[in-house]
């Protein structure tokens, strides 16, 4: 009906103005369509903008835990087996079984005395990794994949990086270097190095100081553990003694002075490790206890009670045993010329037995106050050619230089690793000059 009108309506009009309001009408339609949706539009606008109820759109499940995984290590004792291990480990015994019947698992099945196993469980006590350590870089992992184990040999390769260090030592240098942050492995390496021309109880003074070079090793950027000290510099009351460590053959290095003179000698300056001298050599010292004149005919190191003693040098124990106001007594004969004592032990080493040969720097026994003694100390005389001489003033000594045939090589190496040490002591310097 609307159509017909429309036709009526049109027919009336001239054709030249037909067509005109043909185009008018779709105009008028098109404003009108995209004036509703735009009004569409602001509605859908509106609705985005209503604030929706978090809680509408999330089930939350109170009594639901996120479990973490659980990390337990331990380290291989003896008579261990991975059935034990894993057993004081609390893991699943089921777990357990699959895991040892897993493919490869016979890497696992020579396990060492003192070395590292870590395991991460699920929450049913269910292995997701085992870790097993040979050393610092390798070992066994064991993984889980698709409900299977994955076992296999792993490797990783050390990244060896150079920590230059530099100490004024103040009360002692043991603490001095941990101030510096100087690991207490490295120090002990550095008393070892320094013990045959320093005694670290009785010559260190303050203002005395010490640089070094020691190597890091690292395994993914991260450190593992520390290495050797390639050059170490010690000024003691004036006196400078550099030490660089050199291979002379393949697994075996030793520590020379910069002209190619072995550092080490035939004796350790102390039998005890960062001790201090309580009584010197002297002739003419009155007894603490019998309180008569009586020759003080060696060098008393105070210790606390049960400190390890070393032998100063190489040698056969020449006698062991309980001798009168000496107590607990150990005798090394390291030559037809030289031979030490060592009195008032708590114990002696086990494994020190007369005739036995020692080396130097073992451990023969430790501190204590057997016989005559006020507290616990150790007693340490040196004979050479069977008289008593003073054991901080007799000269030792020293072992083979280093090689003519390599003489050369080793001149070179020095000459560069000392100029890489005094260049950082220049910077350092320069830095606190600057503070």
């Amino acid at each position: 009906m609307m159509i017909e009108k429309i036709k009526l309506l049109l027919g009336d009009f001239p054709k030249k103005h037909s067509f005109s309001l043909i185009i008018g009408v779709f105009l008028l339609s098109s404003v009108t369509f995209l004036s509703n949706s735009d009004l569409d539009q602001k509605d859908l606008t509106s609705d985005l903008d209503t604030a929706i109820q978090i809680e509408e759109l999330m089930v939350f499940d109170e009594k639901k835990e996120i479990i973490t995984p659980v990390i337990r290590e331990t380290i291989v004792k003896r008579n261990d087996s991975l059935y034990s291990i894993l057993k004081r480990l609390k893991v699943n015994e089921k777990n357990i079984v699959k895991v040892i019947n897993a493919k490869n698992s016979k890497l696992l099945s020579n396990i060492q005395v003192g070395n590292k196993i870590k395991i991460t469980l699920n929450e049913d006590n269910k292995i997701l990794d085992l870790e097993y350590s040979k050393d610092f870089q390798s070992g066994v992992s064991v993984t889980l994949k698709k409900n299977k184990y994955e076992i296999k040999n792993y490797e990783y390769t050390p990244e060896i990086v150079n920590v230059y260090k530099t100490v004024t030592i103040k009360e002692s240098m043991y603490s001095a270097g941990l101030k510096a942050e100087i690991p207490d492995s490295v120090i002990m390496d550095l008393v070892y190095i320094n013990g045959w021309d320093i005694d670290f109880t009785h010559d260190i003074r303050p203002g005395d100081s010490y640089s070094l070079v020691y190597e890091e090793i690292l395994i993914d950027g991260e450190k593992r553990v520390d290495g050797n000290i390639l050059i170490a510099e010690f000024i003691s009351q004036g006196k400078i003694f550099t030490s660089i460590r050199y291979d002379i053959s393949p697994g075996k290095s030793e520590y020379f002075t910069p002209e190619g003179g072995n550092v080490k000698k035939a004796f350790l300056r102390s039998p005890v490790k960062l001790s201090y001298v309580s009584s010197k050599y002297n002739l003419k010292r009155k007894h603490p206890i019998l309180h008569t004149i009586r020759s003080h005919n060696g060098v008393d190191y105070a210790a606390k009670r049960g400190s390890p003693i070393r032998s100063t040098g190489d040698g056969t124990v020449f006698f062991v045993g309980v001798n009168g106001g000496c107590g607990n007594e150990i005798e090394i004969k390291h030559s037809e010329d030289y031979s030490t004592r060592y009195c008032h032990l708590e114990k002696f080493n086990s494994k020190v037995k007369k005739g036995k040969k020692i080396r130097q720097g073992q451990i023969i026994g430790y501190v204590g106050s057997s016989g005559l003694a006020t507290g616990p100390h150790l007693h340490y005389e040196f004979h050479v050619n069977g008289k008593h001489v003073d054991p901080l003033r007799v000269k030792f000594p020293n072992a083979e230089p280093i090689n003519q045939t390599e003489k050369k090589d080793y001149l070179n190496y020095a000459k560069k690793i000392l100029s890489s040490l005094k260049n950082y002591q220049t910077l350092t310097n320069t830095l606190v000059s600057i503070d």
